[in-house]
């Protein structure tokens, strides 16, 4: 049997070799990926899912080394292209200070995709592990590929328990979206989990305050009274319900609905939001309301007193009045921005031409987060 032997050493040393440099653990993918390591964690996690095709914990593992070696951010840089520069395929930026312009995430392409697809694999293997289609998800939503977000996000609702935790986690994509400044795709992305979750209050809160924010007044109403429904006697939600419609400028609505908090909080911020939108619907009958509100009292504000003389003022002299224009002026300076949106409205269809109040109320909306309502 000894010559033999020799055979049986080379065996015993190489086959576990072999295992041993293919056997990276999910683990060990992850924290080369948190060491910066991020080529070692992608060639190891290749080497492991070629050697373990069918276990999630390594293509989520892959799936992550992908997406931070693929993400760059780009500044963005608005100039004007002439004909020369389409012409030449390039552009000369004048006086650039990039370190001044906002960055836009990007990826590169390939490896984006590559970690897309070890994300399916992971999915295909564990259709209800929340980690692996929350990254899909994210990756997709990051990168401004609303459609197969949207895809991603319904397909993820089939899968997972339909309970808070799901309707949370999925609705925050589209606050992704919100925080980028693409209230369309925001709105793209809430609306399969705002369908699924009818009940939910603060799923319905954010789709119509999205709604809200692009014009969409039927809809968002509609979200905002079932947020409402859904969280009966909630202060914060009512409220959010009427700063919304102040803000659609649907002034009854945001009468009723800050007259409502008034009765049930006692709250004077709510007493005097329903004036500021009753002079909305009628500056010269929301004087008498205003007035009430400056009556002297023991325990009254100064400042709201104050306040409540200038609407009075600027409701007697009437919406177009120096008094009226002052007032808006008075309260963009101090961020009094919902109640200033029934005067300075006011203001504009009074005198179309007013230049002022027209910029004034396009300031409101821009320092809102809702420009297009300027309009």
């Amino acid at each position: 049997m000894r010559p033999f032997v020799p055979l049986l050493i080379l065996a015993a040393l190489t086959a576990p070799a072999a295992v041993s440099a293919a056997a990276a653990t999910a683990a060990e993918i992850d924290s080369l990926g948190k060491a910066g390591k991020l080529d070692d964690a992608i060639a190891k996690g290749r080497a492991a899912v070629a050697e373990r095709p069918a276990d999630p914990d390594t293509r989520v593992a892959l799936a992550r080394a992908l997406a931070a070696k693929s993400r760059r951010f780009n500044h963005v840089v608005n100039v004007k292209l002439s004909q020369k520069d389409l012409e030449r395929g390039e552009v000369t930026v004048p006086n650039a200070n990039l370190g001044d312009s906002p960055l836009q995430a990007g990826y590169d392409a390939s490896l984006f995709e590559e970690a897309q697809l070890n994300l399916d694999a992971a999915i295909a293997a564990a259709p209800k592990r929340e980690d692996a289609r929350a990254l899909k998800c994210f990756l997709l939503t990051d990168a401004g590929r609303i459609e197969r977000a949207k895809a991603a996000i319904a397909d993820a609702l089939t899968a997972l328990p339909s309970n808070d935790q799901t309707a949370k986690t999925l609705v925050a994509f589209g606050a992704e979206r919100v925080k980028k400044n693409d209230l369309a795709g925001a709105a793209e992305l809430m609306a399969p989990v705002a369908s699924a979750f009818p009940r939910n209050g603060a799923v319905q809160a954010d789709y119509g305050n999205v709604l809200t924010r692009l014009g969409r007044k039927r809809e968002a109403d509609a979200a905002f009274d079932r947020a409402v429904a859904a969280t009966p006697g909630d202060p914060r939600t009512a409220r959010t319900r009427a700063v919304a419609a102040m803000m659609l400028r649907d002034y009854p609505r945001a009468r009723g609905a800050f007259d409502a908090l008034f009765r049930a909080g006692r709250s004077v911020d709510d007493q005097f939001a329903s004036a500021a939108a009753a002079y909305g619907v009628d500056p010269k009958g929301s004087v008498d309301l205003m007035r009430a509100l400056s009556a002297p009292a023991a325990d009254a504000d100064k400042g709201v007193a104050d306040l409540a003389n200038l609407y009075a003022l600027a409701g007697k002299e009437g919406p177009g009045s120096a008094a009226a224009l002052s007032l808006g002026r008075k309260l963009v300076a101090a961020q009094q921005l919902v109640i200033a949106i029934p005067v300075l409205d006011r203001a504009v269809k009074a005198s179309p031409g007013n230049a002022e109040a027209k910029t004034l109320l396009s300031k409101v909306y821009t320092d809102l987060g809702a420009p297009g309502l300027s309009k």
